[in-house]
């Protein structure tokens, strides 16, 4: 673990440690070992190579190209090549990305980057307290232009492994005492206060006894209309998320000739913010706005600005 300069905290992990791209591949498709180097062929013909937050050519890294194509298309295959006196040397890595039009504030708490610098998964502080972890698909141009405590514009879009419908009043029961006394001793003790957390709110809730039978009873819990978001476990993988959200937004577009919907949907619901969107690509297109849904997805993330602080 490392501090450079004025950057956010670092970490250096193993390149293998952050798995393969492979399997990101294969949600485009069945065949990425002989697909995968042909899409990159035809991304080489109609080339663009971001800047993300370099202002100029040499604000970028001499070591390393980023190269997008193809550039009119919604969906772009990115490849990562090391350079060697102004010359392509090897691909270090490549994998699919796409844009999402929502700018979402988010301060860069830390970056796990791999040995080789060429890849990295960003902890991103968004809102008060939320955390969101994502692959930083321009990571290879911008490394070296983040700074800790700056705001950026931060455009969050995810790859759907597998979605499926939240079913309507989906729930569970709670019989476990100590959690149905927690549960009707805090909405008590906040009903009493006009739904503001009193200073001595732990205090009032320790102190308090049901009055009936029914303070006892099992608790219905319904989650049909929950918003959540898990990120992954394992160092270097944080970007491989369970969620689930409500889509706000239905669209189309296609890639070689098969066809992906995205939803715009919400990935955090804090109290007295924004709501948090993501764009998800999905292959299943049975899906509609309103509707909530939950599953696995890559999380990824785009830079191209920091945003003036209040």
């Amino acid at each position: 673990m490392t501090m450079q300069n004025n950057s956010p905290e670092i970490v250096t992990i193993d390149d293998q440690k952050f798995g393969s791209h492979v399997e990101h591949w294969t949600l485009l498709t069945e065949e990425p070992t002989t697909t995968v180097p042909r899409w990159l062929g035809i991304a080489l013909d109609q080339p663009i190579m971001p800047m993300g937050l370099c202002r100029q050519e040499t604000d970028m890294d001499a070591n390393t190209w980023l190269i997008q194509g193809p550039k009119d298309c919604k969906i772009q295959f990115s490849q990562v090549i090391e350079v060697e006196q102004n010359r392509p040397k090897c691909v270090k890595t490549a994998f699919p990305t796409f844009e999402s039009p929502y700018n979402t504030p988010a301060k860069i708490d830390r970056i796990i980057r791999s040995q080789s610098n060429t890849q990295a998964v960003l902890r991103l502080q968004v809102g008060k307290n939320a955390i969101v972890y994502a692959f930083d698909s321009l990571y290879s141009v911008n490394h070296a232009q983040y700074e800790k405590n700056a705001i950026y514009a931060t455009h969050l879009n995810a790859w759907a492994y597998q979605l499926e419908e939240v079913q309507p009043h989906e729930h569970i029961m709670v019989d476990d005492p100590a959690a149905i006394k927690h549960h009707r001793a805090l909405n008590d003790v906040l009903a009493a206060h006009d739904g503001v957390a009193p200073a001595n709110l732990q205090e009032l809730i320790d102190a308090w006894e049901p009055k009936t039978e029914d303070d006892k009873a099992p608790l219905k819990v319904d989650f049909s209309k929950m918003v959540a978001y898990l990120y992954g476990e394992n160092v270097g993988q944080e970007d491989e998320a369970w969620f689930q959200g409500k889509i706000v937004g239905k669209s189309q577009t296609t890639c070689n000739e098969k066809n992906y919907t995205l939803y715009d949907v919400t990935l955090l619901l804090e109290d007295n913010e924004e709501a948090t969107l993501v764009r998800i690509a999905s292959d299943d297109a049975k899906f509609e706005i309103g509707q909530y849904i939950r599953g696995n997805i890559w999380i990824q993330a785009n830079i191209y600005s920091k945003l003036k602080q209040k």
